[in-house]
């Protein structure tokens, strides 16, 4: 089935920009004509592509085309590249990757410095946990992510980047207050709902441990995080790497720590930005206490 490339692009300008609108903008052309292409590209597909939300949203099928938009729209501007090499090029190669919030606030810096020696490339990061991660690459939203699955994704390769440590720790005021012997109803911090690490711990120190009773607090971001458990509204489980940075927390027990891995997905296409934006992940955790022991 042939589309047309002007109504994938489409498709993309109105998701990324999350509506028809702001698109337009993006585009520099009206409002209609965006709803026009949409229209046209779903009919030829005979299925809807977007729900009209806000923001939009790609349906299941739209997933599929918003993935397969973004791979042609990489590989036509990588060969566009590769034909002017020799002339100024025009335009940017664009990708939008996922990371998470932790490796953003911790082995992530050096990757900015290799971007900025980068000017061809233009380049979305999108935050989120690294539970989460696997959807944006599935549903198309991103090239790449750094996830802690190890199980590739269809039309997708993985790449090995190490593991993060993380630690049981506390303030001191904490441990004045609660023994170690009393963590089950000692006040918890938790990234998010979704945030597993301290559940985890408990259940490797001992299974038969209830869940948590004291008071729990949840902070979604990795620097305030790490702030509140300095603060002392409870213990939590932090990587190696903050830890360097806030001297002042106590570890709770050297045995109590947990490694997460941590993988680079990718989409399985023939491009050289994909390849060296991997070798720059790489790079980088390995030059930033990333355990390749896993």
């Amino acid at each position: 089935m042939n589309l047309d490339l002007e109504h994938l692009d489409t498709l993309l300008a109105v998701v990324d920009a999350g509506s028809f609108d702001d698109a337009s903008i993006d585009l520099g052309v009206t409002p209609s004509a965006i709803s026009q292409r949409i229209k046209a590209l779903e009919s030829r597909l005979g299925s809807i592509l977007l729900v009209r939300s806000r923001p939009v949203k790609p349906t299941e099928q739209g997933s599929r085309v918003l993935r397969y938009a973004r791979q042609i729209s990489l590989l036509g501007t990588e060969f566009n590249h590769e034909l002017m090499r020799d002339e100024v090029q025009q335009g940017k190669i664009s990708l939008s990757i996922g990371v998470n919030s932790d490796s953003l606030a911790t082995w992530f810096s050096p990757v900015f410095s290799e971007l900025a020696k980068w000017p061809q490339l233009s380049c979305e990061i999108l935050r989120t946990d690294e539970n989460r991660t696997m959807d944006l690459l599935r549903t198309g939203r991103v090239s790449g992510v750094v996830t802690n699955s190890h199980e590739v994704a269809q039309g997708c390769s993985v790449q090995r980047l190490g593991s993060m440590r993380y630690r049981a720790v506390a303030a001191p005021s904490v441990l004045s207050a609660w023994t170690t012997q009393d963590l089950s109803n000692m006040p918890i911090v938790l990234f998010d709902r979704e945030d597993p690490l301290q559940h985890q711990m408990l259940t490797r120190i001992d299974s038969s441990r209830k869940r948590p009773t004291g008071t729990i607090y949840y902070v979604p971001d990795s620097s305030q995080f790490v702030q509140a458990i300095r603060a002392g509204m409870g213990w939590g489980m932090v990587p190696e790497q903050q830890l360097s940075l806030n001297p002042e927390l106590r570890i709770l027990d050297d045995s109590w720590f947990i490694d997460v891995p941590l993988y680079w997905q990718r989409w399985s296409v023939d491009s050289p930005a994909l390849d060296r934006l991997g070798s720059i992940l790489l790079k980088a955790a390995e030059r930033n206490g990333l355990d390749l022991i896993l």
